[in-house]
């Protein structure tokens, strides 16, 4: 039963998919005015808590009197726009010189060039002999005209679809508007209705999604609509001054298509650089407006935002434009303003429902992929290019010392890992290895100095050469260099081999290197037998990159390290050298 549970699984979860994206697009009549409600509750809560708590209104009053005035602002904004646009639908037709005057230029310009040679070439093919057929039947004879005579009723129907069109749109806004004022008054008794769902045992959780969804979209719409109004006006000021007409109208689009992310800006744009090239006579003004539109985007998205916001919606670009897509196409020009602040609101409750884990991973602005599982995967298929700048990038952030630990280490373990899984040959593991190898001391241009006479000794015993030598290689260069001479034990030597090593060239400190996974037992039967034979030995056993390091009382270690840097400190406190931490860094 739970086999079967499994394999149906992702068919339940693509079905869910497929029935929400049906019900989203169907009830869209029903959706559209909640999601623009909650959209100007999300806008007018700091206003409405600022008349509250800051000038203390009764909150009804805020409430009742912010939205009144804030969609009176909004219906007059509308009303003006719809005042010039009806202007300009007018004076089009005057423009019509203009554009015959812009268009022959174009053409003077194409002479003698690929566009009149393309032109005469069709001018030929038009003008080609007649087939034999036209010939003997002559050419077909012109069709007597068809004359459609209009209804007598098609003003009235005209009229009756505007009417309804503007009944539908009024009953809209009163219904968003009764919605918004119900949703700001009742915000408290919606969000205890919604914990008490959820459950008591989610409350945390439930808590922190629903802050951060609203203190987020909250945010991110005020701030939004304070530097698109900026915007805006700047640029309507800026037409006014270069002497394009309706500047109003397209500062306004500008500041609408604003809060589309991307492309909302350079759709606004297309109408005025269009209506200036219909307008004037030259191309300086033409230009002037390019201009403008240019060096306002550029001041906006590298000054404004960044101070005024700060800090982005939490959504990936390439998420968001995807996203932009697909709201459009369920709810049009509606679906087209509002899919960032959904997008957002499913980011964030994503982040706290485990189910949804997907869309967070999917959609998150960042990615919380490991820098080690990046740097295993680049080198599996052969990229070490990229490897090396992910390695660079991170000596640069944090050290060659941490690098090791955190980033080499574990990808070396996650390579072994695969090959005691099958996953991967010795050959393609060995590779990797190597490359770790060498990464380790790409941060070491200059070679060690030789140990001087009467050094302190370190005798290595590694039970896996390739993946130790990628901390060992780092420990031979950065500790006391000059001051240690570091022996190596051939990994094929037997016990007997190494105890006897060790009776012959008498070291300060033993280091068995013993990457996992596999060779505890190995590495904890070597580290008994060396104890049992000498009691006094320092013996360092480096299970490099484990999660969890074993108790020294287990395996007869006199320590237990799994990091290049613990593995350092116990060595230099061991043989009572100088710390060398600043070269490790």
């Amino acid at each position: 039963m739970e086999a079967l549970q499994l394999q149906l699984a992702p068919l339940i979860r693509l079905a869910t998919v497929m029935l929400t994206v049906a019900m989203l697009w169907s009830g869209r009549e029903f959706f559209i005015p909640l999601a623009l409600a909650a959209l100007f509750a999300f806008l007018l809560k700091p206003v409405v808590s600022f008349f509250n708590h800051k000038l203390h209104f009764p909150r009804t009053v805020a409430v009742i009197l912010v939205t009144l005035l804030s969609f009176s602002v909004l219906g007059s904004l509308v009303w003006g726009l719809g005042v010039q646009l009806h202007e300009l639908a007018k004076d089009l037709p005057g423009y019509r010189t203009t554009m015959h005057q812009r268009m022959v230029s174009l053409r003077q310009v194409g002479e003698g060039g690929v566009l009149e040679k393309l032109q005469s070439l069709v001018q030929e093919i038009s003008n080609a002999p007649k087939t034999p057929e036209e010939e003997l039947f002559g050419a077909p004879k012109d069709e007597a005209p068809v004359f459609i005579e209009k209804s007598t009723n098609q003003l009235q129907e005209s009229a009756m679809t505007v009417v309804s069109y503007l009944a539908d749109s009024l009953g809209m806004a009163a219904i968003v508007i009764v919605f918004v004022i119900f949703m700001l008054l009742r915000q408290n008794d919606v969000r205890n209705r919604v914990i008490q769902l959820v459950g008591y045992s989610r409350l945390t959780t439930t808590t922190r999604a629903l802050d951060e969804a609203a203190s987020r979209v909250s945010r991110y719409l005020l701030m939004q609509t304070l530097i698109n109004s900026v915007y805006g006006l700047l640029l309507a000021l800026g037409f006014w001054a270069i002497g394009l007409p309706y500047m109003i109208l397209w500062g306004a689009l500008a500041a609408l298509f604003r809060f589309v992310p991307y492309i909302g800006p350079w759709i606004a744009a297309i109408l005025p650089l269009a209506l200036s090239l219909a307008v004037f006579d030259g191309w300086t003004q033409p230009l002037m407006v390019l201009t403008l539109i240019t060096s306002l985007e550029l001041l906006t998205n590298m000054i404004l935002e960044p101070l005024l916001y700060g800090q982005s919606a939490g959504v990936s670009d390439l998420s968001l434009l995807v996203a932009i897509v697909f709201w459009t196409w369920i709810w049009g020009p509606v679906g087209l303003l509002l899919a960032t602040p959904l997008t957002v609101c499913l980011v964030v409750f994503s982040k706290y429902i485990p189910e949804l884990r997907h869309i967070e991973i999917l959609m998150g602005e960042k990615s919380e992929v490991q820098p080690a599982l990046l740097v295993y995967q680049r080198l599996l298929v052969g990229d070490i290019e990229e490897a090396e700048q992910l390695h660079r990038e991170m000596v640069r952030d944090i050290g060659q010392e941490k690098t090791i630990d955190l980033l080499l280490l574990p990808a070396a373990v996650h390579a072994r890992r695969e090959m005691l899984a099958g996953k991967l040959s010795k050959e393609e593991v060995s590779e990797i290895l190597e490359t770790l190898s060498s990464l380790s001391g790409d941060a070491l241009e200059e070679s060690p100095p030789p140990p001087a006479a009467g050094g302190h000794l370190v005798l290595c015993r590694s039970l896996d050469a390739s993946a130790d030598a990628i901390a060992l290689r780092w420990l031979a260069r950065n500790v006391a260099p000059g001051q240690v001479q570091w022996e190596s034990i051939p990994q094929s030597a037997l016990v007997s081999e190494v105890i006897a090593q060790v009776n012959e060239l008498k070291p300060e400190v033993v280091c068995i290197s013993a990457m996992p996974p596999g060779v505890s037992s190995t590495a904890q039967l070597l580290c008994k037998r060396l104890r049992h034979r000498f009691p006094e030995l320092k013996i360092l056993l480096a299970r490099w990159g484990a999660a969890q390091a074993e108790r020294s009382v287990d395996t007869g270690a006199t320590w237990v390290v799994t990091t290049a840097e613990a593995a350092r400190e116990r060595l230099e406190d061991a043989l009572h050298v100088q710390e060398s931490s600043p070269k490790a860094s």
